[in-house]
């Protein structure tokens, strides 16, 4: 097999891209063969042979046709590359590799069919422009070159042979009168193609540049590959190392500092309330103070639940905690949750549910913690003796949540990433968190097959922000997917 299936995963996604381009640029090739032949004919009085040149291009714009239709219908079922989709398991990212590769094998062959026909092709519309007679034998040069960047180092050889081969047998059999030749009158001397002398210097030259120009080009492509697959196989140990790395941080999260933090915050709400004595009536500083610290062991344990999160979120584990839920007391929850942090920032929370809610499908703790987020995203950038709304409505069948500030609002520049993973606005105020939230939120959404979008600003003076999302009702069955 030779060096067949090098570097194949690694080149097959840009293999496409060179077939496309191939294809298109074939219909340039078409347009400037019927442009050149009427130029020759009626503009330089040179004898071309219309009808011949004509039918090969037709031939040519034929299959040219048909490999269009076979690369669309090939992108449209096949438009996937390596890693969309793929699940957690080496397993199923191993046979994602092997298909891909065998899709790029496949491609190849349909590279390597299109590259011969063309020197086919190209042979047969030589023989009626002159033969050895015409300087457009050279475009072989194109064929063979490209076929040694995207080819194997067999199959470049073979196209490489066959062009030689047949450029050897055209101008052979012309010269020995086997078959006619075909002068152009008016260009060049009509004898030209018996001259021993012209014709061997140029079939020389023509293998010579051949054969140096594969051999180089293949070698070359052959190092690139090999280079290719050490970077690749570099970067999977680099992958594993963050892999082992990421259960590491996750079981420290977990146990050795999540745990300790969880004491600490006991600890200090026991003293609060006043179960281990009262503190001193005279210092209200210490009560503010031990509260202030209370709120900053919470912060650091939520910060610590995100990391998990954002790490262990899995749709499957949200569809298998799905219930019917009254989302009123799952507001009301998150509410309780926030309310602390919004009093001591001086934030009004107001909510406004209807009378008559209907209940949603929902995983409880992961609604909660939508909402929580929300709540307290909005909490940390209203400013101070501010207002946080909280409004919940039914439209038809779906349930819509907004949550509204009177912050600085998002700039228009951000917009687009405030969902995605560990963003964080540049803000002149230091505002504490890791930029996990919204983008928790959003994969909890989707997973309930619902939306949630921004809107921002929603005020005059571009400030504020409001946050929606949307859950279908109540009515779904357990594994039921949004239409």
């Amino acid at each position: 097999m030779g060096d067949e299936g090098a570097g194949l995963p690694i080149e097959a996604p840009g293999l496409w891209r060179w077939l496309r381009r191939y294809i298109q640029l074939r219909w340039l090739a078409i347009g400037a063969v019927l442009l050149g032949m009427l130029v020759a004919r009626f503009v330089l009085g040179i004898g071309v042979l219309l009808f011949p040149v004509l039918g090969v291009t037709v031939a040519i714009a034929f299959y040219n046709v048909l490999f269009s239709i076979w690369q669309q219908q090939h992108e449209r079922r096949d438009g996937s590359t390596v890693g969309e989709g793929a699940s957690a398991s080496s397993e199923a990212t191993l046979a994602e590799v092997l298909e891909h590769g065998t899709k790029a094998r496949w491609s190849r062959r349909i590279a390597f069919a299109q590259i011969v026909t063309d020197i086919v092709a190209l042979t047969v519309l030589l023989h009626f422009v002159g033969g050895i007679e015409t300087p457009f034998f050279l475009f072989y040069l194109f064929h063979v070159g490209l076929g040694s960047i995207i080819l194997s180092r067999r199959d470049a050889y073979v196209v490489m042979g066959l062009a030689i081969g047949l450029f050897v047998l055209l101008i052979g059999t012309e010269f020995l009168g086997w078959l006619p030749h075909v002068h152009l009158e008016g260009f060049v001397p009509p004898d030209l193609y018996r001259e021993r002398a012209y014709v061997a210097a140029v079939l020389v030259g023509f293998v010579t540049t051949l054969t140096v120009s594969t051999v180089g080009t293949t070698a070359f492509m052959a190092e690139l590959r090999r280079q290719c697959q050490r970077h690749a196989r570099a970067n999977e140990r680099e992958l594993e190392e963050l892999d082992r790395m990421r259960v590491f941080f996750l079981s420290l999260a977990s146990h050795d500092l999540k745990t300790p933090l969880a004491v600490i915050a006991n600890y200090l709400q026991v003293i609060l309330d006043g179960f281990v004595g009262e503190i001193d009536v005279n210092s209200e500083t210490q009560r503010r103070w031990m509260e202030r610290a209370n709120v900053r062991v919470l912060e650091l344990i939520r910060l610590i639940n995100d990391f998990l999160d954002v790490s262990q979120l899995d749709p499957e584990r949200v569809l298998a905690e799905m219930e019917r839920v009254a989302l009123s007391d799952t507001v009301q929850r998150s509410v309780n949750e926030v309310r602390p942090r919004a009093e001591e920032r001086g934030v009004t929370l107001r909510v406004e549910l209807p009378l008559q809610l209907p209940p949603v499908y929902a995983a409880p703790r992961r609604l909660q913690q939508v909402i929580t987020n929300l709540l307290d995203n909005a909490v940390k950038f209203s400013p101070r003796q501010g207002e946080v709304v909280l409004e919940v409505r039914q439209h038809g069948d779906r349930v819509r949540v907004e949550v509204v500030d009177a912050g600085p609002g998002i700039p228009l520049p951000y917009m687009p990433h405030v969902f995605e993973d560990y963003f964080r606005a540049r803000r002149k105020e230091f505002v504490p968190g890791a930029g996990l939230g919204l983008s928790t939120a959003r994969k909890i959404v989707e997973a309930h097959g619902g939306q949630i979008w921004v809107e921002s600003p929603c005020f005059e003076g571009g400030k504020g922000s409001r946050f929606l999302f949307t859950l279908p009702g109540g009515h779904r069955d357990a594994g039921d997917s949004e239409e």
